[in-house]
């Protein structure tokens, strides 16, 4: 299968991860450059060059799909559907265990058909890459899950390619340690799959600075360079909160890592504060200020809830990305993140790191 993503180097930071690309399709209108930042579907906005429709995969999803036909429900995504965006349709799997081969078919076909131009394959929980083994009480990651695992895609991707299928296939790679990354990353080579984005599972990819490198080295050097490619990245976290009033957004310093569009986090995470708190995206400081949603009424002039806040930060990273692309050949980079106050000596050997191992 060949790449349907066109892509064409327009500049780079030699200093950092940073690869400003136009990024084009034969057979779609589409066309944006990059870094980027995704959004949820808003088909109205003219700003939004990407957008996700994120659909959660379950036994009740399932089950409609296999008693009320496939074709209402992609329909129902097609409806949020966009001429002139990627329109990006994610399946999230809330299964703690693998769906048999009969399901997997019905969903693989399902996700053809609710999907535009490019197919991103399912993300997963981590929960079904973990198995028991021997001498530890509670189950671990196995390299026999990432087997069932990689046989669980093989047959979607096989169900995929079935009708005569004209779109890019995204492999979905899992934030996991490199001896369970590595055999994923083969397998999607073995595929011909030349697009991956990073399902990062609420990691903090500065944190986890040589994990992050690890993966894009070997996609580098064992499927495509990296500026021949998309590296989507979706579910990226920030450090804790804890007592802080002030966060810096590492989440949103991934566009200085290879990244070229930063998605969204879709992913439900479980526990969480008493009391919920904002945590609001500041292009100024490239910070998160952690706020109670009370307090932030006069901000706003109005109510605010989780998804006010979610559109406000995607709204603001939209416009930063679009300020670094300006200055991406122009401009060194490590100079502008100089004036972001947030941005600190740990931050800048973080990003200066993994640009040196990808080099």
């Amino acid at each position: 299968m060949g790449q349907i993503f066109k892509i064409q180097e327009k500049g780079r930071d030699e200093e950092l991860g940073l690869i400003k690309k136009q990024i084009t399709s034969d057979n779609s209108n589409f066309c944006f450059d990059s870094p980027v930042v995704s959004q949820r579907a808003n088909k109205f906005d003219p700003d939004i060059k990407i957008q996700e429709i994120i659909r959660h995969i379950d036994e009740k999803v399932v089950d409609s799909l296999v008693t009320r036909h496939i074709k209402p429900f992609a329909d129902a995504v097609k409806e949020e559907f966009a001429t002139d965006k990627l329109n990006a349709t994610l399946f999230d799997f809330k299964y703690n265990d693998f769906p048999s081969d009969d399901n997997l078919r019905v969903i693989a076909h399902a996700l053809h058909g609710a999907s535009d131009k490019v197919v991103f394959l399912p993300t997963v929980k981590k929960a079904l890459l973990m198995g028991d083994r021997p001498g530890l009480k509670t189950p671990s990651l196995s390299l026999d899950r990432i087997e069932s695992y990689k046989k669980m895609m093989k047959l979607i991707i096989d169900e995929i390619r079935m009708p005569k299928n004209g779109k890019e296939i995204v492999g979905m790679v899992p934030f996991l340690p490199s001896k369970f990354a590595r055999p994923i990353i083969d397998f999607y080579a073995s595929e011909g799959i030349r697009a991956f984005a990073i399902d990062c599972g609420f990691n903090d990819i500065m944190d986890y600075e040589d994990d992050f490198a690890y993966l894009l080295s070997t996609i580098k050097k064992s499927v495509i360079p990296l500026e021949q490619t998309v590296i989507f990245a979706f579910n990226a976290g920030i450090g804790p909160s804890y007592e802080a009033t002030e966060i810096v957004s590492d989440d949103f310093l991934g566009v200085f890592a290879y990244v070229d569009v930063l998605g969204s986090t879709f992913k439900q995470r479980g526990g969480g504060d008493s009391e919920p708190r904002a945590k609001v995206f500041s292009r100024d400081k490239y910070a998160y200020d952690i706020r109670r949603y009370p307090d932030l009424r006069p901000q706003f002039g109005k109510y605010v809830n989780p998804a006010t806040i979610r559109n406000f930060n995607k709204s603001e990273q939209r416009k930063e990305t679009a300020k670094i692309r300006d200055l991406v050949g122009v401009e060194k980079m490590k100079k502008y993140l100089a004036t972001k106050p947030a941005v600190n000596q740990d931050s800048m050997k973080h990003l200066e790191s993994i640009a040196r191992k990808i080099g």
